[in-house]
């Protein structure tokens, strides 16, 4: 993973480790801006992007979700710098141009306002940066739906499926009209050839049968190469499946470090690079 420029003018947590769930595999905190609360801003890799400089999020814990405020650390610090202390909320497009949650806010606005083409050129241009940013991925679902992009509806709807809750959701709206899309003979995404398996309710059952279908689909995702798309999918299992009792953890065979691991190892296999903490503040990386 490619370090900040300004690296230097933030104290990130050098020694952090993955160990659980949320925060997402990918993200490093760091002190400046951190209100005192539990949330923490932090760098944050998106999921093959990994050449690329990192954006910088915010934590809200309690909500177990990640918010993308600022495309890059310069715009942090610079809005970090004029806040003066206060609370350093989502930049303006103003303010910084390439805010992905910037984008997702104006977006709705342009939805309002009966806009749907601005709104499309916003939210594709938050994705371009965050590429497994759910809540964006479900309102341009909507949009694609609504301007007859059914193509472009379905490519996104499978990506909205895969993506982390810690990005928003649930894509229930996208699962449910991908259930009304003839799957192709042959289609090869396992997603789509599955989704009348999937409910996309969570919690509060002795069993739930999404979660074989989304191990199935990352193994699929493995086979065929597509290293991306399982690495995304596979931090979407461990969220969901974290936020479930141990006792159901246990049954369904989840064991957080061992799953970790695994992340660990196919993040090895993305074209850009690993998304292995530990190697992050290797001399060879920085």
């Amino acid at each position: 993973m490619l370090l900040p420029a300004r690296l230097a003018h933030i104290s990130a947590e050098q020694d952090w480790q993955h160990t659980t769930a949320y925060p997402p595999l990918g993200f490093t905190p760091f002190s400046e801006g951190a209100l005192g609360n539990g949330d923490t801003f932090g760098l944050y890799w998106p999921i093959g992007r990994e050449a690329s400089e990192p954006i910088v999020v915010e934590t809200w814990h309690d909500e177990w979700r990640i918010q993308p405020h600022f495309s890059s650390l310069d715009a942090f610090l610079q809005a970090h710098a004029a806040a003066e202390d206060e609370y350093v909320g989502t930049p303006s497009l103003a303010d910084d141009p390439a805010s992905p949650r910037a984008a997702f806010l104006e977006a709705k606005e342009q939805i309002a306002q009966r806009k749907p083409d601005a709104a499309i050129a916003l939210l594709e241009g938050a994705l371009a940066i965050v590429p497994e940013y759910t809540d964006a991925l479900t309102l341009l679902h909507g949009q694609y739906v609504r301007a007859g992009r059914i193509e472009d509806a379905v490519t996104v709807a499978i990506q909205a499926i895969i993506s982390p809750p810690s990005f928003g959701g649930p894509p229930l709206k996208a699962l449910q009209w991908l259930r009304t899309q003839p799957v192709p003979e042959g289609e090869p995404d396992p997603i789509w050839r599955a989704c009348g398996q999937l409910s996309f309710h969570f919690g509060g059952s002795k069993d739930n049968a999404d979660y074989p279908v989304l191990l199935a689909a990352i193994d699929t995702y493995l086979a065929q190469g597509k290293h991306v798309c399982a690495a995304t999918l596979m931090q979407t299992y461990a969220e969901l499946m974290s936020a479930e009792t141990v006792s159901f953890q246990e049954r369904h065979a989840f064991e957080p470090a061992a799953f970790i691991a695994r992340q660990l190892a196919v993040s090895a296999m993305l074209p850009q690079g690993s998304r292995d903490p530990a190697r992050l503040w290797s001399n060879d990386l920085a």
